[in-house]
């Protein structure tokens, strides 16, 4: 049990934090309201002493929560854009994509999932599986970093710019097998022909025997939300099956899609 000198040691402590806590998220409500402001006028505006206000944009910036511009302008950072994102979508998404991902898995033959952004990684949200149906899962499924598999590129090629070199400077480019890119520059150059090509491909870069193929998810602002995906062995999913599987992902994908942009 703490003792009495630890408990009134702590209590100073939680005091300052909570009106520091209140004075960001005045800072970042300021922002998102009026948009790309100069330190002066958040100063001012907020009637914070300036060392205050320098500490709080610091630890704000630090965070990805706010972007300081090449003008000395702060703007919200890609934090709270991801943030907003799995807040608006967490609820729905999910749900919206059983029947859909059910369907792709009954005619691809393979397990097939969908998976949104969890800070570095791939979270799978719902999944499906050609003799078991489909199932929600929450942000309880499986993690996988967003540079390694197939719905992470998905993610990562149709995000904002900023925000995929935030990412990018963030992730691990560790090997995790002999097939696995390995650079920011590699990815880069992946990530083009993602684009170009509406679709993209894992092929034994998370595990040695898996290969994946995904295709993106967008709101109705075409906001990347989420990516869908089939994932199957590796020995299985060979190059001349890509073009007809990616064309069941793709227009899984389109369809869930769709049902986003109605919610």
């Amino acid at each position: 049990m703490a003792s009495e000198e630890n408990k009134e040691a702590a209590a100073p402590r939680r005091a300052v934090a909570v009106p520091s806590l209140r004075k960001a998220v005045l800072i970042l409500d300021l922002i998102g309201r009026r948009g790309r402001l100069p330190f002066s006028t958040i100063q001012k505006t907020l009637d914070l002493p300036k060392s205050t206000t320098h500490q709080l944009l610091k630890a704000l910036t630090d965070i990805g929560a706010l972007q300081m511009q090449n003008d000395g302008g702060f703007m919200l950072g890609p934090k709270i854009c991801e943030l907003g994102i799995l807040g608006t979508h967490q609820r729905s998404i999910d749900s919206l994509s059983l029947r859909h991902l059910e369907i792709l898995s009954s005619r691809s033959g393979f397990p097939c999932e969908i998976a949104t952004f969890e800070g570095r990684n791939a979270v799978v949200l719902a999944s499906a599986t050609p003799d078991g149906g489909a199932h929600s899962v929450g942000y309880d499924g499986r993690r996988w970093p967003l540079n390694r598999v197939a719905t992470g590129k998905a993610l990562l090629a149709f995000l904002d710019e900023m925000d995929r070199k935030r990412l990018f400077a963030d992730l691990d480019w560790t090997k995790a097998t002999l097939r696995s890119i390995a650079s920011p520059d590699a990815m880069q150059r992946e990530l083009d022909l993602v684009r170009e090509r509406g679709w993209a491909l894992d092929d034994r870069e998370v595990l040695d025997d898996t290969s994946c193929i995904a295709a993106p998810v967008f709101d109705g602002r075409n906001r990347i939300v989420a990516a869908v995906a089939t994932v199957g062995q590796a020995d299985l999913i060979t190059p001349e099956r890509y073009e007809s599987l990616a064309a069941l992902v793709r227009n899984t994908a389109k369809a869930v899609s769709q049902e986003v942009r109605e919610a």
